[in-house]
């Protein structure tokens, strides 16, 4: 497992992402984590979480102006579910917000496992890993689209 989101530097850079395994909303199989085609932005979101709803909107936005580098996937982790939360079941939130078709979304274990593996220290968490599966960056909490173009392209600058 990474360290918690905590220090600067970040002790997780360089380090492997932690292959997760689980499941989409649909029951379907998937596995975040390991070597990809390409760098990959991780978000871990929490139905009821504001940042978290506040943040949908700027990634998508980031997509919709093509601020995403080539190459580039995106997959969402929905964890830390609260029944009794508003916005209950992740599962039609993550569709009531637009969430795109073709960023996959990993239905977290109830223990927030996928979270807690990967350092997890608030919501919404960011991480960044190379086509080799290596952390680039992390971060917490609200970006606008245009923070997040920065973030990234600093990112894989940093580690080019």
């Amino acid at each position: 497992p990474l360290l918690p989101l905590a220090a600067e530097p970040d002790p997780a850079i360089g380090t492997a992402l932690p292959l997760i395994e689980g499941q989409t909303f649909d029951g379907d199989p998937i596995s975040l984590g390991g070597p990809t085609d390409g760098p990959t932005l991780l978000v871990f979101l929490a139905h009821w979480c504001p940042h978290c709803n506040d943040e949908i909107p700027e990634l998508i936005e980031l997509r919709n102006r093509d601020g995403l580098p080539d190459g580039m996937s995106v997959a969402a982790v929905s964890t830390a579910v609260d029944n009794s939360a508003p916005n209950y079941p992740p599962s039609e939130w993550i569709v009531d917000k637009e969430w795109p078709s073709e960023w996959p979304v990993m239905a977290d274990s109830v223990e927030a496992e996928a979270f807690v593996v990967n350092g997890g220290s608030g919501f919404p968490y960011l991480m960044i890993a190379d086509a080799d599966g290596n952390v680039l960056a992390r971060d917490s909490g609200t970006k606008s689209a245009e923070d997040l173009a920065v973030w990234i392209q600093t990112a894989l600058a940093d580690n080019a």
